[in-house]
């Protein structure tokens, strides 16, 4: 069996599923403008910034969330993967 877990095959997807389930725990739309605010031991999400607290990635956007998107880490597609998997994790306290 692989190690591989991939739920998408472009991980930045996962970016954006990732805020939109901050956007459903906070009751309210994923705006691609106005990406919610939130933070935890895990990772934080706000206006155009996540970061993986982890090991320090950081992910930038330019105005609205899918905008040339950037990363201070070159991570496989698997890495991101895990790493969007333990932040969905820590948002529902798995």
């Amino acid at each position: 069996m692989s190690e591989q877990f991939e739920m998408y095959d472009d991980p930045f997807k996962m970016l954006i599923l990732l805020a939109t389930l901050v956007c459903e725990k906070q009751g309210t739309e994923l705006n691609y403008e106005q990406v919610p605010s939130f933070e935890n031991d895990t990772f934080s999400i706000r206006h155009e910034r996540f970061v993986y607290k982890k090991d320090g990635t950081e992910i930038t956007w330019f105005e609205f969330l899918g905008r040339d998107i950037a990363s201070t880490h070159d991570l496989t597609r698997s890495g991101y993967n895990k790493m969007f998997v333990d932040c969905m994790a820590s948002l529902y306290q798995l």
